[in-house]
């Protein structure tokens, strides 16, 4: 059966290429294993690769170990699927070696990465991913932010130790999730950088300071009505005026 189905994965109808994956899946042994895994970096078509990814998640633990050698692979796609698998088995058996492939150069397996590192939730990543903050990828540092900002509470001492990183770029970002993690304890970290040498970074840590409210951050915003750039001093009055007391 293995056989006919290993075949039939190459067929030219991908309908028969998709019922094939998912047959392959329900069966669970060794053999079905390998072909699924090979399928999952050699199918061009999206959908059909979907089906792979929901049987090889069917086969569950059994399928960790041979994804995690996945991520390894010369081809950049298979690193890819590999981490989009493994996001959605969830087996914490993984983290480890996903921490690893943040340093891939591989900018769509970077940002892969990222996201099933926030959905496997394992705080020991959040080291690592603070690393990218500033990234030069907008898209890397979005998945970053959305990371960062799942892990919650774990994130904030990371993110206000990066307050004062060398490159502003870093700063900015730091700030940019702590506003929207909105602990008030980050309050006074926040406030140092409304001083920065960079408008961008004072930019961030009042719109941080807006997004986490209270009389502190208003009482420290009102004070950059003065604000040597006008994009900053623009935003102030408004960020103001919807703060409560």
């Amino acid at each position: 059966m293995i056989e006919t189905l290993t075949q039939q994965l190459h067929h030219l109808d991908r309908n028969v290429r998709s019922r094939a994956a998912l047959d392959l899946g329900n069966l669970g042994d060794q053999s079905a294993l390998d072909v699924l895994i090979h399928a999952l970096y050699t199918e061009m078509d999206f959908y059909v690769r979907e089906d792979i990814t929901w049987a090889l998640v069917r086969m569950g633990s059994t399928a960790v170990q041979p994804l995690i050698d996945l991520l390894g692979h010369s081809n950049p796609a298979a690193r890819h699927h590999a981490a989009h698998v493994l996001g959605k088995i969830g087996d914490a058996r993984a983290v480890d070696a996903l921490i690893n492939t943040l340093q891939d150069s591989d900018v769509t397996v970077l940002t892969k990465t990222i996201f099933t590192l926030g959905q496997l939730g394992d705080v020991q990543a959040a080291p690592a991913i603070v690393h990218l903050l500033g990234h030069e990828n907008h898209e890397v540092q979005t998945t970053v932010a959305n990371a960062l900002e799942r892990f919650g509470n774990a994130s904030l001492p990371l993110l206000i130790d990066a307050l004062t990183h060398e490159r502003w770029q870093v700063r900015e970002q730091a700030a940019e999730i702590l506003g929207l993690i909105g602990d008030k304890e980050t309050i006074p970290a926040l406030a140092t950088l409304l001083t920065d040498e960079h408008w961008q970074v004072r930019f961030a840590a009042v719109t941080a300071l807006s997004h986490i409210g209270g009389a502190d951050a208003k009482e420290a915003i009102q004070a950059m009505h003065n604000d040597p750039d006008q994009r900053v001093r623009g935003l102030v009055p408004k960020v103001v005026k919807r703060l409560k007391s």
